[in-house]
């Protein structure tokens, strides 16, 4: 495996909450001429709903949709079960039921704010990531969640600006269409 140490050395830490060190695209322009481009396309697929086609290859893409994937079915299934729904209408690829992530789900559904909700699944999203990269310093797979963190702390930029309630409920409408 092909290893980037000086380009992941000289990536700032990422924090959870704190405000994202540059902008995706510039995170991207970093990785140009750095990456293989095979690497680079596997790090822009991760954050993006095309994952399912690098996660073969890619250990960290494919930990990242499985928990993804188990999340957010969680999520459905306990909020069909709250409005009396069919839950395996809106249950995607295989289901099976996750202990960790039901409790999650759970927790979130059943929050009066949906900011908190947010954060503390984000929160939770960011612990995973941190477990994927443990053990990966210099390679892709620590670039692949770095880039997932990145998006991370960029959306609660965007929530945390101006009008950000908005933001964050126009991104559950999207989520839930």
């Amino acid at each position: 495996m092909t290893q980037y140490y000086y380009l992941i050395a000289s990536l700032p830490v990422l924090e959870f909450a704190a405000k994202a060190p540059f902008s995706y695209e510039e995170f991207l322009s970093r990785c140009d001429g750095q990456l293989s481009p095979e690497d680079r396309e596997a790090v822009d697929r991760a954050v993006t709903m095309l994952r399912h086609d690098a996660a073969e290859k890619y250990r960290a893409v494919a930990e990242w949709d499985a928990f993804e994937t188990s999340l957010k079915n969680e999520i459905a299934r306990v909020r069909a079960e709250k409005y009396s729904k069919d839950p395996f209408k809106y249950i995607r690829g295989e289901h099976y039921y996750d202990p960790f992530t039901a409790g999650l789900a759970q927790w979130a559904v059943n929050q009066d704010s949906p900011m908190e909700a947010e954060l503390f699944l984000d929160r939770a999203r960011w612990e995973k990531l941190e477990e994927i990269k443990n053990g990966h310093y210099f390679d892709i797979d620590y670039l692949i969640a770095y880039a997932i963190q990145l998006r991370i702390l960029i959306r609660w930029g965007r929530i945390n600006s101006e009008g950000g309630m908005q933001v964050l409920a126009d991104m559950a409408d999207k989520e839930n269409k």
